[in-house]
């Protein structure tokens, strides 16, 4: 099954998929740079497409499709443009496992795919790389990319 297949058959986010970094609102595709664009095999706003099924939920951003040269299988990225600062951890936290749970029910198809879960600063960062708050946020399965997230046309983690 390919990313886009998976997207489609994902309830509610069926229509979701779109070429490129498309899916992506204006202000957010600046923050995402793949090395290679043709190698991007899509994306998906999953917030905006279940905005009105959970209105109240903390709801994760987007879901990029990438095939690296080095791997068979496509690649997601689940992208989250949020400020980077103390008082936003814990909104991006339930964000977190709002999409961890997501992914055990309805997105159960892009749940079979490898991928990063990542937090890309939209905003002022207040904190590094190396910071504390980056380590509490990697020991629950986050990534923090800073200000940009840079997708490698080959794959050189697990």
């Amino acid at each position: 099954m390919t990313f886009k297949e998976a997207v489609a058959q994902t309830p509610n986010l069926g229509t979701g998929w779109q070429p490129g970094l498309q899916a992506l609102r204006a202000e957010d595709k600046p923050h995402v740079q793949p090395e290679e664009p043709r190698r991007l095999r899509g994306s998906a706003d999953i917030d905006t497409a279940l905005r009105l099924r959970e209105p109240n939920a903390n709801r994760w951003d987007f879901a990029i499709g990438y095939q690296h040269t080095n791997c068979n299988d496509e690649f997601i990225y689940w992208v989250e443009t949020h400020t980077g600062s103390d008082d936003q951890i814990k909104v991006v936290l339930k964000k977190l496992v709002w999409l961890k749970n997501w992914l055990r029910g309805d997105g159960r198809h892009l749940a079979r795919f490898k991928g990063d879960i990542t937090w890309v600063s939209s905003g002022h960062t207040l904190f590094t790389k190396g910071s504390s708050q980056v380590k509490t946020l990697a020991q629950q399965g986050l990534i923090y990319s800073g200000k940009i997230l840079r997708i490698p046309n080959e794959r050189t983690k697990p």
